[in-house]
């Protein structure tokens, strides 16, 4: 499994626009919202922000959870995580892709469940700007569980091995988080779904405060910094 974080200060997301299909839902506890048609920078100035930290997993999904990686997977690709912080109004915007995945697979993702969003305020939506980069596809709908700390995005569609998803995304009323572990769990996880029912877990970026701003204001300082690992 690979992965890669990079933690930036004023990179500007660059995005295309189109005419907003949506709008952002603003997701209560245990509240499941149908129809997303997602949403572009144009029609929401708040969207705009610079991409503060990327985190990016490559990960595979076998027939059996516990199987070794000789066995062939059912679906393998990478999930980005890039967390932007909004121009606008200061707070993190945590952004998710499926990207890059194997298409000589024949796995169908179905939905993805991500933790760390307890008592925020949280609005769900997805990027639907027309560019190269953002993806062919977005979840459908999206629900958030009876306590609030779980995000459900469903893919009615299924993201077949021929597509990546387009952005979708969690703003939360925050403007710190906690980087993700790089063991077998973390601060937030997010659990990727097949439709035949496997799926694996992965440790991802949340809200927190760590690390503190004044960490974050010392590397702006000396630049961009990206760490790499490779297992």
């Amino acid at each position: 499994m690979n992965f890669t974080h990079t933690i930036g200060a004023a990179i500007v997301m660059a995005c295309g626009s189109t005419v907003m299909a949506g709008a952002v839902v603003d997701l209560a506890p245990s509240q499941f919202a149908g129809g997303l048609s997602g949403i572009t920078n144009t029609m929401m100035p708040e969207l705009i922000g610079s991409e503060y930290y990327d985190y990016s997993q490559s990960f595979s999904i076998y027939a059996d959870p516990a199987a070794d990686a000789g066995l062939v997977p059912l679906y393998e690709a990478t999930l980005l995580t890039r967390i932007v912080r909004s121009n606008m109004t200061g707070n993190l915007h945590f952004n998710y892709m499926i990207q890059t995945p194997n298409a000589e697979l024949e796995g169908q993702v179905s939905h993805i469940e991500i933790t760390g969003f307890s008592g925020l305020q949280t609005r769900v939506e997805y990027r639907n700007e027309v560019n190269a980069q953002n993806g062919d596809q977005g979840p459908t709908s999206a629900s958030r569980s009876a306590d609030g700390d779980m995000l459900t995005f469903d893919f009615g569609g299924l993201l077949d091995t021929s597509e990546q998803s387009k952005f979708f995304f969690a703003m939360v009323d925050t403007d710190t988080f906690t980087a993700p572990s790089e063991g077998a769990t973390g601060t937030a996880l997010a659990t990727i779904y097949l439709v035949t029912g496997e799926k694996i877990s992965i440790s991802v970026a949340g809200a927190g405060n760590v690390p503190t701003p004044g960490a974050l204001s010392l590397l702006a300082a000396a630049g961009l910094v990206t760490v790499r690992r490779r297992r």
